[in-house]
């Protein structure tokens, strides 16, 4: 569950998975070697949305969005700077209720803390009546690097209250005046 650190392979299954491409494996941190982390090579012969899937069979905790609370962290240490890393998260069981955002990295060589705020996702959508229970993180998504690049993943983290709320309306009821639209939702659906 949030926050994976990598620091217990003894007694915590990480259930890592790759797909189309990558390979992931715990080693020591580049800069500290008392440190494990997760390295993942992005091949050149994969897919452009190769990734690796943290908690594939579900994390012992579902991801906690909720109004305003809907950012995950985390440090990546990139060979480049100004790499897009897409993070995407899933329900466990159904993979179609997912919500993606990108981040991009701004130190090469080194370490550095990305965040994804959910309230705007890329793609989907977070709604909260749902769980979301895995996380896939796309390194240089939909990029073609020429060689193949390592890239390392520490500590994974949910950062309660800092996505900015969005205002909320009453939903519409009867009667219908169409005359509040600051506070009242009149949202319409055509059909036919």
């Amino acid at each position: 569950s949030l926050p994976i650190t990598w620091d217990d392979s003894a007694t915590i299954n990480y259930n890592i998975l790759d797909f189309d491409g990558t390979s992931s494996m715990l080693v020591a941190d580049p800069l500290d070697s008392t440190n494990t982390v997760l390295a993942t090579v992005r091949d050149t012969a994969g897919q452009p949305w190769q990734g690796t899937i943290l908690g594939n069979s579900g994390l012992a905790s579902a991801i906690p969005f909720s109004q305003g609370s809907e950012t995950i962290g985390a440090i990546i240490y990139s060979p480049d700077s100004g790499i897009t890393v897409r993070l995407k998260v899933e329900n466990v069981s159904n993979g179609q209720i997912s919500a993606e955002v990108d981040a991009v990295t701004s130190i090469a060589n080194g370490w550095d803390t990305l965040t994804w705020d959910f309230s705007s996702p890329a793609a989907g959508s977070i709604n909260y009546s749902n769980t979301y229970g895995k996380i896939i993180i796309f390194y240089d998504f939909l990029g073609t690097p020429a060689v193949p690049k390592t890239y390392y993943l520490d500590d994974v983290f949910f950062i309660p209250g800092t996505s900015t709320p969005s205002p909320t309306k009453a939903q519409i009821d009867l009667p219908i005046t169409w005359n509040d639209t600051a506070n009242v939702d009149y949202t319409v659906t055509d059909f036919g």
